[in-house]
This record gives structure tokens, C-alpha cells and sequence, in this order.
């Protein structure tokens, strides 16, 4: 069933799968590092992560290159997460964009065994000329693998809603550090009423 539809120049084309929404859980994958190991979504367990599916990372405007450095620029912010890119491109290309473009701390991981990624994520571009491909979408869950923002561009020369993305991750951070308060706080009392035994 076609959810989304994103533009490539003057192409509409149709996305199919199901797309991973806030308060879901992200699926399970094996896919294939620039090594050719093969890595399951299980290897970032305990990690919040973003999650960015690419349409090739030698496309450079229309969803690539480009949009994977504005990407890493924007969350220059928030080492603590983990950024996992996602394409069809083969290990070997992945290898070569890692010598020429750094990318230190990425996860590069291609769609080469595992093709049912496309679908379980919900970026399966099903028509001519980009059939086969991976959508732009960017996808954020925390250490549990739980998705709390994800968005497709509507347009392959697009950037994500950098803003909205900000005001979420700067909350998260806020209750992260109250949870982390209450928690301290809790001990600290648990400890002095053990004390007055």
C-alpha cells in the first residue's frame, strides 16, 4: 500500500512499507557494514540512535551526500547518539565514501542481504526511475529501540524539520536529567533511612 510519495526532479514517486511512527518500536534488521559483516540492529542495543536511510550516498543533492552532512552537522550537538546510515549502495562504495569523506563514529550499512529493510521501514521507492531505492527518512529511538520522531522528505532535495528535531532531543535531554535527579535523590534518601536503623 503507498503511504508517501517524495519527489525525484519532476518524478512523484511512491513509497511503500511501514513506516516506523513516534511510540513504535523500530524492527529488527541484518544488514552489512563497509566490511561486509553483517550487523544486526541488536549491535546498537543501549544506544539512542538515528537512524537515516539515504537514496545513495553518491548522490550528492537529490538525498545523499549532501543531506548526510547537514545530518551530522545538526547533531554535532548530541554525541551520545549514534548515527546509522542506511542505502542499497554496495560495502565497497560504502568503504570508499568512508576514505574520502572521514565520516569517523558513522555506521555505514548497506541493503545488500537484507532487502526486507526497505519495507519494514517504510522507504521503498516502488517505481521507475528508483525502484528499489531507499527514501530519505530519519528516524530517532532511544537505547530501547523505541522511536520517539521520524520523518520522510516529501522532496529528495529536501533537509529534515531540524527545528522540531532540536525542541525533541532538547526535551528528551531535560527528562533524562530530572529522571537522573529523582533517581540520585531516591538513593540519597534510601540511604539515610537506612542509616537511622
Amino acid at each position: 500500500m503507498v503511504q508517501h510519495r517524495v519527489l525525484y526532479g519532476e518524478e512523484i514517486l511512491p513509497v511503500t512499507g511501514e513506516f516506523p511512527e513516534a511510540g513504535s518500536h523500530l524492527p529488527s534488521f541484518m544488514l552489512v557494514d563497509d566490511q561486509f559483516n553483517d550487523l544486526p540492529l541488536e549491535h546498537f542495543n543501549g544506544q539512542p540512535k538515528v537512524i537515516l536511510t539515504l537514496l545513495s550516498i553518491d548522490e550528492n543533492e537529490h538525498g545523499g551526500l549532501r543531506l548526510l552532512r547537514e545530518t551530522r552537522r545538526f547533531l554535532e550537538r548530541w554525541p551520545q547518539l549514534q548515527l546509522v546510515v542506511i542505502s542499497v549502495d554496495s560495502p565497497s562504495s560504502l568503504r570508499r565514501a568512508r576514505k574520502e569523506h572521514g565520516l569517523p563514529g558513522v555506521a555505514l550499512l548497506s541493503t545488500l542481504r537484507g532487502r526486507d529493510f526497505h519495507k519494514r521501514y517504510g522507504v521503498l521507492i516502488s517505481e521507475y526511475p528508483l525502484a528499489g531505492y531507499t527514501a530519505p527518512a530519519i528516524i530517532l529511538a532511544d537505547g530501547r529501540d523505541e522511536v520517539f520522531y521520524s520523518e520522510r522528505l516529501r522532496d529528495t532535495l529536501d533537509d529534515f524539520n531540524f527545528d522540531t528535531i532540536a525542541a525533541i532531543l532538547a526535551e528528551a535531554e531535560i527528562e533524562s536529567m530530572q529522571t537522573a535527579e529523582n533517581g540520585a535523590a531516591a538513593r540519597e534518601e534510601g540511604g539515610g533511612k537506612r542509616g537511622q536503623g
